[in-house]
């Protein structure tokens, strides 16, 4: 089976640095007008899934997908007491947490949020809940992209000073065989 992950298109936070889990904000209109304008194809795949997020949801509309199934295991992960700070804002406020946070460790509890381990374990489900399909779409977030990438490349699941996000409005493709995952691209913006 294939997955093929598309990162939201950015938004006004993403650009000013600020922390937006599960946010409410939409992409921005220069994104938006770029996306609509991109003749995407969607024939290759046979399932298509998008996390509940307003931005994940727009992005899925200007691709032209329609009807998507809203899966909140795609969801970003909670961020807690950081959503809506930027990084210098998360060390000023909570400077223990923030620097707990920064280490990608697996049982970290952000306050108020959730941990890199109850995030994978949300992103696993729904993997698991896909294999029937023959290549499916996500629209979903960084972290979600993070996992995947980590498992295909041989990286450690957690920890490490890098996130393996990838860009906004950009594609990630895995090749899943079970619980062995390879990467066939990663970050490759679609505009």
């Amino acid at each position: 089976m294939r997955v093929t992950c598309v990162r939201h298109g950015e938004t006004e936070r993403n650009r000013q640095g600020v922390f937006s889990g599960v946010g409410s904000e939409g992409i921005s209109d220069t994104q938006r007008q770029a996306l609509v304008g991109l003749e995407f194809d969607a024939t290759p795949y046979d399932a298509f899934f998008c996390s509940p997020a307003v931005r994940c949801r727009e992005t899925a509309a200007a691709l032209g997908i329609q009807d998507p199934v809203i899966d909140p295991q795609l969801a970003e992960r909670e961020f807690g007491v950081f959503e809506g700070l930027t990084v210098e804002e998360c060390r000023t406020r909570h400077p223990s947490s923030f620097e707990a946070f920064r280490r990608l460790d697996a049982e970290f509890v952000i306050p108020g949020g959730e941990s890199r381990a109850q995030h994978l374990e949300r992103v696993m489900g729904w993997l698991q809940g896909v294999v029937r399909h023959r290549h499916v779409l996500a629209i979903t977030h960084g972290g979600t992209i993070d996992f995947l990438y980590r498992m295909g490349a041989g990286e450690p699941m957690h920890g490490g000073p890098t996130v393996f996000a990838g860009p906004n409005a950009a594609r990630s493709t895995f090749e899943v065989d079970g619980l062995r995952v390879s990467v066939l691209e990663h970050g490759v913006p679609l505009l």
